[in-house]
Formats: C-alpha cells, structure tokens, sequence
C-alpha cells in the first residue's frame, strides 16, 4: 500500500520538461503543432491503408496512434467551416511529444498567425522549472477495449484512469434528444 510520501512511477516514454529557471508564465505559447495536414477523405484513406497493413501483417495495434490533431476552420473565415488532420507522426516538431495528463499545465487552440491558420500549444498556468509540460488528448472512442487499453499513466490527483474518453453509441443521442426537440430539428434540416 502506498503512503502519502511515496507514489509509483511508471515509464511514460519521452516528454517536454521545463527548463528555464524562471518557469514559465501563464498564457505563453510553447510552440505551434507541426505535421502534414490531410482533408478528411485523405485522413480517412490513409487510415484504411494503415488498417489493411496491419491486418495483413497481422500487426494491429491494441490502440491507435495520438499524433493527430484535428485543426478546425472557423465558419466566420471567408474560406467557410472545414477541417483538416495535422498528422506529426512522420514530421513533427517537441509538440508532439508533450505526454498526456488529465490535470494538463498545456492547451491547444486554433489561431491566425500571419494570415494562416494554425494551431499552438499554450500555457494554462504557471509552469514550474523541472516540470513536465503536459496537454490533455481529449481522445474519444466509442470501443470499450480501446478505451481499457488507454491506461492513463499521468499520476495525476485528478486522474480519469484512462486517456481516452469512452462515449457509448447512444451518447451523442441522449444529447440530441435533451437539446434539440424534433421540431428543432426539422427547422435545421430546412435550413
């Protein structure tokens, strides 16, 4: 049984730490999130590319990779709402390897940076020296193997046991049906 002085530590891999001796400021952007960026359809081929090799290498993962990010066009830019995958697993820069934890010192977030639309990682709070800079994957799935899979292993108080979020199918529905009545839902339809 483990006592309030001591705690496991488990191999997380590499990470970011924090190695200014003034910390870091709340609110200071790190660094931008860096990759090749795929429209959805190309995402999606991609995926099943990866999916048909590893089958037939009999290769398949207990969970996918976390080196995507999804970078979302506000619908008020002139170009209208889209969406594009930011892939770092092949290139990338220290963005992607900031470890996850359910009590993140890190946030992302889309901006606009000199006419083009990126996304940055930020501070959210004072980052001590020696501190390991972290960001919540905010992941979901909805296969409750992968999510028992995704053992989180931040170490956090506020720890959720897994890095992934587990929505069942009928999730989004529950949330459909308390929001928006049927009639709500036609007139958007019409829309």
């Amino acid at each position: 049984e483990l006592g309030v002085d001591t705690f496991r530590i488990h191999s997380k891999g590499t990470g970011v730490v924090c190695t200014s001796d003034s910390g870091i400021s709340p609110h200071v952007v790190v660094c931008e999130y860096l990759g090749e960026l795929y429209p959805p359809y190309r995402w999606c081929e991609r995926q099943d590319v990866i999916e048909q090799a590893q089958r037939h290498f009999r290769l398949k993962p207990a969970l996918p990779d976390f080196y995507n990010i999804l970078l979302e066009r506000p619908r008020h830019d002139e170009r209208g709402y889209g969406l594009l995958f930011v892939d770092a697993s092949d290139k990338a820069n220290m963005g992607s390897t900031l470890a996850h934890s359910c009590d993140n010192n890190c946030t992302s977030a889309v901006v606009s940076r000199d006419g083009r639309l990126c996304i940055v990682l930020t501070t959210n709070r004072y980052i001590y020296p020696g501190e390991e800079l972290t960001h919540d994957y905010a992941a979901v799935t909805s296969s409750e193997d992968e999510w028992r899979s995704a053992v989180c292993l931040c170490g956090m108080t506020k720890c959720r046991g897994s890095f992934l979020h587990f929505a069942t199918q009928d999730d989004l529905q529950q949330i459909l049906n308390k929001h928006c009545s049927p009639l709500w839902r036609y007139a958007s339809l019409l829309k």
